[in-house]
């Protein structure tokens, strides 16, 4: 039987086959150069800059964080969460922080939330409530509000969702409140 090496011709004589040639690197040629405008090229640009041109465009309308800025806003807010004009999901947390020695409550879309609901409250049901002090003793100045199954709001609607907050000095209490009012949008 022959080997890997030798075949059998037609008339009976072994024939040996030669062995192929190894390949050689320096044969390979590198590809023809391209020209610095190709239209491949341009469109990858252009791309890149309709990106670059559309995350300057989303964060200019975040909205503005100056509470100056929001028509009826007194001294009393610190902060926005999110700013007026912002954009949040669905159940994500909203309202203000006011400053210290300010209480103040929170309507979203014509709803009045409960205190017992606003973020930071103590459920009246836990030992260490107690209904001299409130549901919010250690954060009246914390105003703000998360939707949840049980909760006034479960969600916000998608697109304008209003938000008005009345607060006032603790001192003077909720007689002397004033309000404010702004739109974020829900995606």
């Amino acid at each position: 039987m022959p080997d890997d090496e030798t075949e059998r011709a037609g008339d009976g004589t072994l024939a040996t086959r030669e062995p192929e040639a190894t390949f050689d690197p320096s044969t390979i040629r590198d590809p023809p150069p391209q020209p610095l405008f190709s239209l491949r090229r341009l469109g990858i640009v252009a791309v890149l800059a309709l990106a670059v041109g559309c995350l300057y465009i989303a964060g200019r309308s975040g909205g503005d964080t100056d509470p100056a800025a929001v028509s009826g806003t007194g001294a009393a807010i610190e902060s926005y969460q999110p700013s007026p004009g912002g954009r949040v999901l669905r159940q994500s947390e909203v309202g203000v922080v006011l400053k210290a020695g300010y209480d103040g409550r929170i309507t979203i879309d014509g709803v009045a939330i409960p205190e017992e609901e606003m973020v930071g409250a103590i459920d009246p049901s836990n030992p260490e409530y107690d209904p001299e002090a409130g549901p919010r003793p250690n954060n009246k100045s914390v105003v703000k509000f998360q939707p949840g199954p049980g909760r006034a709001v479960t969600e916000y609607a998608t697109g304008s969702v209003e938000i008005t907050v009345r607060y006032w000095r603790i001192a003077d209490g909720p007689g002397s409140a004033q309000a404010t009012t702004y739109v974020v949008r829900v995606f």
